[in-house]
């Protein structure tokens, strides 16, 4: 009797999941979508999606699981085929571009924005931002923590290695490494 209980509670606790991913996959069904039916979406993502943003998404993608994905107003969100993203930020509010067969890391975040600001006086704006684009090329990996600003453009074969600000364009066949100088001092 426990074994056909515990039968019974893995099948409906796979059907929920199944639901939960089906409800969360269909955020991405806007009027402007085109969306490859293999598309997956694991666990734990949190999405804010205009019901009026774009989203081209390829086959083979998939977006796994504790992301963070935000595509505001008349947003277009473009993945390529064969892409994995896991425990991510995407932030969207005008273009952001992914190109094929990427590996986007852990704690890897894409801003096509950043916020306006004055200067006399010394202001930052919570709701006015400069929008801009960023596009990936094809076979881009990021290592952990990557933060890709607006403006920026990754071109084919990159590797950003863990902990890269990227503010400027990477041409392709680049490797991108954070150098940082450790400086170990004796405690006194």
């Amino acid at each position: 009797m426990k074994s056909i209980l515990g039968f019974i509670f893995l099948k409906l606790r796979n059907f929920s999941d199944s639901c939960i991913a089906d409800k969360k996959k269909s955020l991405f069904f806007t009027k402007k979508s085109n969306i490859h039916s293999s598309f997956k979406i694991g666990k734990d993502n949190h999405f804010d999606i205009s019901s009026d943003a774009e989203f081209v998404i390829g086959s083979g993608v998939e977006i796994n699981q504790s992301n963070y994905v935000t595509v505001k107003s008349n947003a277009k969100l473009t993945i390529g085929e064969n892409t994995y993203i896991t425990r991510a930020t995407i932030s969207c509010l005008g273009e952001i571009e992914i190109g094929k067969n990427c590996i986007l890391g852990e704690g890897m975040k894409i801003f096509d924005h950043n916020h306006q600001y004055t200067k006399d006086p010394f202001t930052v704006s919570k709701t006015n931002f400069n929008i801009g684009k960023v596009k990936l090329g094809n076979n881009v990996w990021t290592g952990a923590n990557v933060i890709i600003l607006k403006d920026v453009t990754i071109g084919d074969n990159v590797i950003l290695g863990a902990g890269c600000v990227i503010h400027k364009d990477v041409p392709s066949n680049s490797i991108i490494i954070n150098q940082q100088n450790h400086q170990i001092k004796p405690i006194q």
